[in-house]
């Protein structure tokens, strides 16, 4: 078992300071223009949001509680950290952790880097007037080659400023910053969305119920997915944060209020786009739902395609409304960039570089990853598929992890033993021994049925479809073996018992 490590000399400020890092991490870009998308595929949003509820509590918020447990007790990165519990021959299984996480990031960076040109190119009126088919285009010639380049190394070098100030001295500072900003934006955007003639059909299309399909799988499908990817849960992010907590209370509401806090985020944002959409979408004779299923390369059909449009309709305002939506989604996106820069950045750290050399070494490699997803829509579609499904891998060995513990032990003396916060009875046991594999093997199982169906992939095992098992399987591996093959570099420090 790890042993407990002291309090590193670099701390959060105070508990608030801790929680709205943890925001900043879980609050993305999957919160302003996925969520909203994925509503819109029931006939009533309320469909999708009732067991969106439910999953909170039964995957994401156990899982934060997991992370935060271990990154306070163990005071190391996640590969460390998760090396300590599993043991030495195992370590090779937390990197993987670690790993899935930074190379989500390198194609992160990417997406980071088209909002904020499209900040830009909204203030300069350049995409309102746009045909559905000219926006897209335009968007395909934006995101790939020389603009999308310049701004991964762009967004990639704002990370590393507040990274290389440390946790107290840059990461909560950015989030300080950014993350008022952004609620700020949402919250005018969600004004204008409301006031909108029309727009109640909107909010009686966000939460109506559709009980017929709630009696389905699909809803409750697409809702674990949500919930799995948006909250950070399993990402290993809120376990690195955890590192920098001085407070003895435990992890039980912090991850609380970083799971609803990043639910609440998202309606915020659903509420001020849906509405909008409903309202202003009949001014181009568009259907709203359409609108807001639309999907292209990057999954950005609504937010790149039709946002400036429609903002376009309310004349002078529109550039500026719409320059407001794609800032507020930049300030998202840096702050979760920010979070997985630093996840990689401690793991670095663990094996002996400074902060700043572990920076340099992070960004360096992570921008000539990101190059072929700056350079390629579809490569970054691959990227997306086989290392979002790999998330839900990486929350299934944080939970091995605490296995290898004992989930009883882990529950008694890693998250109860401060008693201070929320105490946590045995039936936590059974959310990590029964309620979170079967979660794990639903999911993935039905996202290889989707492909293997032909639904996604023309052969779904090629490992150069995009959408493909075959292409999970073959990264998945190689991954493994590589980890494997680098086991012993990857064992924890010496101060750790294993």
């Amino acid at each position: 078992m790890a042993a407990e490590r002291e309090e590193p000399k670099d701390l959060f400020s105070s508990r608030f300071a801790l929680l709205l890092v943890a925001l900043g991490m879980a609050i993305g870009t999957g919160n302003i223009w996925r969520f909203p998308r994925i509503i819109a595929k029931f006939d009533g949003g309320g469909t999708f949001l009732i067991p969106w509820v439910i999953f909170l509590f039964t995957w994401s918020i156990p899982l934060l509680i997991v992370e935060f447990s271990i990154g306070k007790k163990t005071r190391r990165g996640v590969v460390a950290s998760l090396s300590s519990m599993l043991g030495p021959k195992l370590a090779w299984l937390g990197a993987f952790v670690a790993l899935c996480t930074t190379m989500i990031m390198c194609y992160y960076a990417v997406i980071a880097g088209w909002c904020g040109i499209y900040v830009i190119e909204s203030l300069r009126g350049a995409i309102g007037a746009l045909g559905k088919e000219a926006a897209t285009e335009h968007f395909k010639g934006l995101a790939q080659g020389a603009p999308a380049l310049l701004a991964t190394a762009l967004v990639f070098g704002i990370a590393a400023f507040f990274v290389a100030r440390g946790l107290r001295g840059g990461i909560e500072r950015a989030n300080k910053i950014f993350l008022p900003i952004l609620f700020a934006l949402l919250l005018v955007l969600l004004v204008v969305g409301l006031t909108r003639e029309g727009a109640h059909r909107g909010i009686d299309y966000m939460f109506r119920v559709n009980g017929d399909a709630l009696l389905t799988t699909k809803p409750w499908l697409e809702a674990l997915s949500q919930s799995a990817f948006s909250t950070g849960a399993g990402w290993g992010l809120l376990m690195t944060f955890a590192i920098g907590s001085s407070t003895k209370e435990n992890g039980v509401g912090n991850a609380l209020i970083t799971g609803v806090g990043n639910n609440t985020a998202s309606l915020v944002a659903a509420m001020a786009t849906i509405p909008a959409v409903f309202a202003l979408a009949p001014l181009l004779n568009a259907d709203a739902v359409q609108v807001l299923q639309t999907n292209t390369p990057g999954n950005t059909g609504m937010a790149m395609v039709w946002i400036p449009r429609l903002f376009g309709e309310l004349g002078a305002a529109g550039p500026w409304l719409s320059a407001m939506f794609f800032l507020a989604l930049t300030f998202a996106a840096l702050t979760s960039l920010i979070a997985m820069v630093e996840l990689a950045t401690r793991c670095v750290m663990d094996l002996g570089l400074s902060r700043r050399r572990a920076i340099g070494f992070v960004c360096g490699v992570g921008f000539a990853a990101g190059i072929p997803s700056a350079m390629s829509l579809g490569f970054l579609d691959n990227q997306d598929w086989a290392w979002g499904l790999g998330l839900l891998i990486s929350g299934l060995i944080c939970v091995i992890a605490v296995w290898r513990v004992g989930c009883d032990t882990f529950r008694r003396e890693w998250i109860n033993r401060s008693g201070v916060g929320f105490q946590l009875g045995p039936w936590f046991n059974w959310v990590l021994m029964a309620a979170i594999p079967v979660q794990f093997a639903w999911l993935l199982g039905w996202w290889f049925y989707e492909s293997v169906s032909g639904k996604w992939a023309a052969h779904w095992w090629d490992p150069l479809d995009t959408y493909s098992v075959g292409t999970c399987v073959a990264q998945w591996t190689l991954a493994f073996v590589v980890l494997r093959l680098l086991n012993r570099k990857l064992k924890p420090p010496v101060d750790q018992d294993s």
